[in-house]
């Protein structure tokens, strides 16, 4: 019996899209700090988003975003979306 149809753009979508999952170093690069520094935050920050499965470490990527943008400050945060909605000029 063959796979349904339905299951194939969705692989693709996988095998093209942005990893569901960082690296340590992925996010150290991400943020430009050492990758060192991103495994003591994990351990330090119990909102972090992080899967720990033996010495496999990893960092859901869009809730890894989500908590970064919630990191900023207030002031900072505001300033952005203001950005964000402004039209182009």
């Amino acid at each position: 019996m063959s796979e349904p149809a339905t299951l194939e753009p969705a692989r693709e979508q996988i095998e093209t899209a942005e990893p569901a999952y960082l690296t340590a170093l992925q996010v150290a690069e991400l943020l430009q700090v050492d990758e060192k520094t991103v495994l003591r935050w994990s351990l330090q920050d119990a909102s972090m988003p992080v899967l720990r499965r033996g010495r496999v470490v990893r960092f859901p990527r869009e809730r890894l975003l989500v908590w970064l943008e919630r990191q900023e400050p207030r002031s900072a945060r505001r300033s952005a979306q203001a950005q964000h909605k402004s039209p182009a000029v």
